[in-house]
């Protein structure tokens, strides 16, 4: 770890949980598509209940992401605000 990624930490601990969330929703997102690999990103009244219901977990995962992303833009002017001498 590099002293900018543990100012970074120490700074916005819950990033590393939002850095853990966003790749457990890929993978999610990869396993879904690998069982499913005709899965549309909406659900649509033909589908199978299971393939329905991946399809409304997908696009939740979707906007999820994106709370995410902009969680971390949020974040990242507030890390930059602070002084850089600082030990951490």
């Amino acid at each position: 770890m590099t002293p900018e990624e543990l100012r970074r930490l120490l700074i916005a601990p819950e990033i590393i949980v939002v850095d853990l969330t966003d790749a457990a929703l890929a993978a999610l997102r990869r396993a879904l598509l690998v069982e499913h690999p005709t899965l549309g990103e909406f659900p649509s009244d033909e589908q199978s209940g299971v393939r329905r219901r991946a399809a409304l977990l997908l696009h939740a995962a979707a906007r999820l992401h994106r709370a995410l992303d902009a969680y971390r833009c949020a974040v990242e002017p507030v890390l930059h605000e602070l002084p850089s001498d600082d030990p951490f």
